[in-house]
């Protein structure tokens, strides 16, 4: 995604509403305790953090770390936090290591709708590791990975155009898009490098915006190559952009009244909960 904090923050209720779900409908993994040590990968600016995850951890907790690449986001993040066992860490949890002292440091390990930004499945396997070394043994964790979305398939058909193509030279790949089943490839990954896996589970969802300026302004506030386009060109590509989406197929626009209406926006995404067992060092392949 891109860093315009604050357009993601006014407009991440898809976000919000899915990771409010999912915590509910998969509450019996969440076992957080006082006095732990929690980390929310790709945290981004916040917001979900901060607003959903924040309140349902027990009153005790000893600390958890908003970690994300991007420091323009975690800064935003940085000027709502209230609590001082709330912390911002920049880190591309890509790398090919860890900083030592978060070996075998957290407890719980959260990622909502980040690591399908991952650029690619290499890339994505190492996360798997590095997440596996930051974990206490008994650890956990719980992520949400979407798998396939509208907005995806515009922007790959974008990437592919004479005319864009050149802004999404950096673009995410999007790993998990082009499997045939992301939800056991995955769930070997991560059994391969040690892990438990309790949930590794494949759901179809629903999310509906309205008005549809609300679902414009989530596609824009997303959009991975929009911070490499010039201003002159924006205003251009935003119209392609807009005109794509609301000719995909997949997409229903419902019409109510003479000036509103409600889009229907359908989504793939894997919800995985697992554990690193004791006595468990991290698997090199």
């Amino acid at each position: 995604m891109n860093d315009d904090a604050s357009r993601y923050s006014k407009h991440c209720g898809f976000q919000k509403s899915g990771v409010t779900t999912a915590l509910q409908d998969y509450s019996k993994f969440l076992k957080c305790r006082d006095g732990d040590y929690i980390m929310d990968v790709g945290a981004g600016e916040g917001s979900v953090t901060l607003d959903v995850l924040l309140p349902k951890l027990p009153k005790n907790f000893k600390k958890i770390v908003l970690c994300d690449v991007s420091p323009k986001l975690l800064q935003f993040a940085k000027a709502k936090i209230a609590d001082e066992r709330v912390h911002t860490f920049e880190m591309d949890i890509g790398s090919s290591g860890v900083p030592d002292e978060f070996r075998q440091h957290f407890d719980h390990i959260f990622s909502f709708y980040c690591l399908h930004w991952i650029s690619d499945w290499e890339k994505s396997v190492q996360v798997m590791k590095n997440i596996f070394e930051m974990l206490k043994p008994q650890g956990d964790i719980f992520f949400i990975i979407v798998t396939s979305a509208p907005v995806i398939d515009v922007w790959k058909n974008l990437a592919k155009t004479e005319k864009w193509a050149p802004y999404f030279k950096n673009a995410p790949t999007f790993p998990y898009y082009d499997m045939e089943d992301p939800a056991e490839t995955l769930k070997t990954c991560l059994e391969d490098i040690g892990f438990v896996v309790d949930v590794c589970q494949k759901e179809d969802c629903l999310y509906t915006f309205q008005p549809f300026s609300d679902f414009l302004n989530f596609a824009i506030s997303i959009n991975p190559c929009l911070g490499s386009i010039s201003e002159e060109e924006r205003a251009n590509y935003n119209h392609v952009y807009e005109k794509e989406l609301t000719k995909h197929a997949e997409i229903v626009f419902e019409k109510i009244g003479s000036e509103s209406e409600k889009v229907h926006f359908p989504y793939k995404r894997l919800v995985v909960c697992g554990i690193k067992p004791s006595n468990v060092t991290l698997i090199k392949f």
